[in-house]
């Protein structure tokens, strides 16, 4: 469910860039309906813009987005080891350069 979590983030920042009262694309909308993690970073130009900069410098966050990135919701049924759980669940949650801590400062 982590994933899903960082998931729900992306979404989250997606629709924040919709301003009230205005009529979003349809294309826009409709690309936010995927799964993949790096296509959703990549709908907002900014946040994938920053989030290459960023990664430029600090090894870990780059480290845990390696991490992060290839989830696929198609596995979120599966049993999986308890070590690539953690490990998962520890790149998106570690203090300051946790993928969710990353994108929460931002929305």
């Amino acid at each position: 469910m982590t994933g899903l979590a960082v998931e729900c983030a992306l979404k989250s920042c997606l629709a924040n860039e919709v301003k009230e009262y205005d009529f979003p694309d349809k294309q826009f909308v409709n690309s936010m309906y995927i799964h993949d993690l790096e296509d959703l970073f990549k709908l907002s130009g900014r946040l994938w813009a920053e989030l290459q900069a960023t990664m430029q410098s600090n090894d870990k966050l780059s480290g845990n987005w390696n991490t992060v990135r290839d989830w696929d919701d198609g596995r979120r049924y599966e049993i999986v080891k308890e070590s690539e759980a953690r490990a998962l669940y520890d790149a998106t949650t570690e203090a300051h350069t946790g993928i969710i801590e990353w994108i929460r400062r931002r929305w």
